[in-house]
C-alpha cells in the first residue's frame, strides 16, 4: 500500500448527484446483493473485488480509496485499531468508501486520479465527501429499518436512534445523520467537542422552519448537553430547553427538547434537539 502517498483527487467535484439518486443508488446494492441489516460489507467487497485493507495508518487517517490499475480493482484502506471499542466507525468509514466506488462521477474521479483521501466522518468542507456520507448512511441503515422503528408515530427518540445504530452495527452519529434525513419532523443532531459545537444535521423540516443553521458555537449553559459532557458514555441527558438558547437569530420561536449522550471519545457529545412546539414571532 502507498499509504504515504499524497493524494492528487481534486478538492471538488462538479456533480448533478442528487441526495434522491444517492439514496436510491445505496438500495439498489442492498437489492443487488439482498442484504438486510447489519449490512454485510465484506460481502459487497468479494462480489465488487474490493480488496479490503485495515491496519494502523496514524491519528490522522480516515479512510483512503485506491485505483490499482496494474491489477484492475480499487483497494479501501480503513482503520483497525478503532475496531474494538468503536466498530461501527469503521463500518461507516468503509461504507463510506464504497460510496466514492459506486456513485459514478466518483468513480471516474478514481479511474483519473487514481487515489482519494477521505475527511473525519461528517466533517467535510467538500461536496464529494458529503455525497459519500450519506451513500453510506444509507446504505448501512437501510429504509426499512427506520421505516419499522418509526412506525405510525413518526419520530424516534434518542434511545431509539442509538438503538438502530446497535441493530445496524454502525456509529451513533451515522445513525443520527440516517433519521435527520429520513424523519419527516423538525429535528437537529448536533456533534459537539468541549462544548465546542463541530458539526451539526438538520431534517428538511427544521430547515423549513427557520432553523438550518445554529447561530451559536457552543452549547448553552446548564442544558443536558453540558451535563451528559460530565457524564459517563452512553448515559442520555433530556430535559426542556429552546430556541433562544440554541440560536442567536431566529424567525419563529420553539420549544425543544434535549437529549444528549457522552459518544466516549474527545469530550465528544451528541445531542438530539426536537421541537416540541413552536410559533411564528408575529404570533408571540
Amino acid at each position: 500500500m502507498r499509504v504515504t502517498r499524497e493524494a492528487t483527487a481534486a478538492k471538488t467535484i462538479a456533480s448533478a448527484v442528487t441526495d434522491f439518486e444517492i439514496d436510491q443508488l445505496a438500495d439498489s446494492v442492498l437489492q443487488l446483493y439482498r442484504l438486510n441489516a447489519p449490512v454485510d460489507l465484506a460481502r459487497i467487497a468479494r462480489e465488487e473485488g474490493i480488496e479490503l485493507v485495515g491496519g494502523n495508518f496514524g491519528a490522522d487517517f480516515h479512510g483512503r480509496i485506491e485505483y490499482l490499475p496494474d491489477d484492475g480493482v480499487f483497494a479501501v484502506y480503513h482503520p483497525e485499531n478503532l475496531g474494538e471499542i468503536f466498530p461501527g466507525r469503521v463500518r461507516f468509514t468503509i461504507a463510506h468508501e464504497f460510496g466514492h466506488y459506486f456513485i459514478p462521477e466518483h468513480r471516474d474521479m478514481l479511474l483519473r486520479d487514481l487515489v482519494h483521501d477521505s475527511a473525519e466522518d461528517f466533517r467535510p468542507d467538500r461536496q464529494i465527501e458529503r455525497e459519500a456520507d450519506r451513500f453510506a448512511s444509507a446504505l448501512l441503515i437501510p429504509a426499512v429499518v427506520l421505516r419499522n422503528k418509526m412506525g405510525r408515530k413518526g419520530f424516534l427518540s434518542l434511545k431509539e436512534i442509538k438503538a438502530v445504530g446497535a441493530e445496524c452495527q454502525t456509529s451513533l452519529q451515522a445513525a443520527a445523520f440516517r433519521y435527520t434525513q429520513f424523519t419527516s419532523e423538525p429535528h437537529l443532531a448536533i456533534v459537539s467537542e468541549n462544548r465546542r459545537i463541530l458539526y451539526y444535521f438538520v431534517s428538511e423540516e427544521a430547515n423549513a422552519l427557520g432553523f438550518g443553521g445554529l447561530g451559536n458555537k457552543t452549547l448553552p449553559s446548564d442544558s443536558p448537553a453540558v451535563r451528559a459532557l460530565a457524564s459517563d458514555r452512553n448515559i442520555i441527558c433530556e430535559g426542556e430547553t429552546n430556541t433562544e438558547q440554541w440560536f442567536s437569530e431566529r424567525y419563529r420561536r420553539a420549544d425543544l427538547w434535549d437529549e444528549s449522550i457522552n459518544l466516549g471519545y474527545n469530550n465528544r457529545v451528541l445531542t438530539l434537539l426536537s421541537w416540541q412546539d413552536y410559533e411564528s414571532e408575529s404570533d408571540g
